[in-house]
């Protein structure tokens, strides 16, 4: 049976090959990229060698230059496999280098055999690849633009991620992690430059009422409903957050007593208009605001229990009989 070098650096992909052709008793050796395959190959003279294409040190098409410049390794038919299939410029890269058969990740075992086969029946023509020129500049842009894509990848998951923990799940709105970094930011500024903030807690009264009697589906809908009417009240310098549950606030930048006062009666005439829709459950709220002063040494957490007692305060002078 034949000697077969694997070459990747995914272990799972190895082991794919190492299970199947060493059912078939053929002897399997395994690299995790191309420098180690080339120094592997100079000792152990594999019949055929199974590489990937991407990897890290040495990728498989230099491999396969630095193998026809060695007479003991010329000849040693190679096979690319690749996540990268449909690229064309591959493919056209990949025969101009004398690579016969080129694997799909993952490949179906019948294909994988059928392309071992026929390699160790046909060893590859001695063609030494050129160091330079066209050939050379193509193959360098198809590691560039892989290394673009792979970049581009990774920046996507990350802002993904970031959204995922900085942004509420249901509402789009900031979450409390995300509220307190860039409430804790803006707090800074103003000290630095001396001005004041309005910190605007809001506990969505009717939310508890619509759960035990519409379910939390409803709730949920609620929630969505009432923070789409904090981000059309507020300005859009305005930080709006939701702290969880029925908790939101609003860190307001720069604004006097008659602005916030200005901003509540908004909030109440967007609320009524809301109300006005009698298919949908009616939205009631209480609020608490504080002004933060450039010379106050609060924290932000600390600004939060100003406010949300001054939100219970409100709440508690509603519910009095009047």
């Amino acid at each position: 049976m034949a000697t077969i070098l694997i070459v990747d650096t995914n272990a799972l992909d190895r082991n794919t090959y190492i299970s199947l052709l060493g059912n078939f008793g053929h002897r399997i050796l395994e690299a995790v990229n191309g420098a180690e395959a080339l120094e592997m190959a100079r000792v152990e003279l594999p019949d055929l060698i199974i590489t990937d294409i991407i990897m890290p040190s040495m990728d498989g098409f230099t491999l396969v230059r630095r193998l026809r410049a060695e007479p003991l390794l010329a000849k040693v038919p190679v096979i690319f496999h690749t996540a990268d299939y449909d690229n064309s410029e591959i493919h056209r890269l990949a025969r101009g280098s004398g690579i016969r058969h080129i694997l799909r990740k993952p490949s179906e075992p019948h294909e994988i055999l059928r392309a071992v086969n026929d390699s160790l029946k046909r060893p590859a023509a001695p063609t030494r690849l050129p160091q330079t020129g066209q050939l050379q500049r193509e193959h360098l842009q198809v590691l560039a633009d892989k290394l673009y894509e792979k970049v581009t990848e990774l920046e996507d998951a990350n802002e993904r991620l970031r959204n995922l923990s900085l942004t509420d799940g249901i509402t789009g709105l900031n979450n409390r992690r995300g509220f307190m970094i860039l409430a804790t930011g803006l707090l800074k500024f103003a000290r630095r430059v001396g001005y004041s903030l309005s910190l605007l807690y809001i506990d969505l009264d009717s939310l508890k009422l619509t759960n035990d009697t519409l379910g939390h589906t409803a709730g949920d809908a609620l929630i969505v409903r009432f923070a789409n009417i904090l981000t059309t009240t507020f300005r859009d310098s305005d930080i709006i957050g939701r702290l969880g549950g029925d908790e939101f606030v609003v860190l307001m930048a720069d604004a006097t007593e008659s602005d916030v006062a200005s901003m509540r009666a908004h909030l109440q005439r967007n609320v009524d208009a809301h109300n006005l829709q009698k298919d949908l459950p009616a939205i009631s709220f209480s609020m608490g605001a504080i002004r933060a002063f450039p010379d106050t040494g609060a924290t932000m957490e600390e600004l939060l229990s100003q406010a949300d007692r001054a939100m219970y305060e409100h709440k508690m002078r509603r519910r009095r009989p009047a």
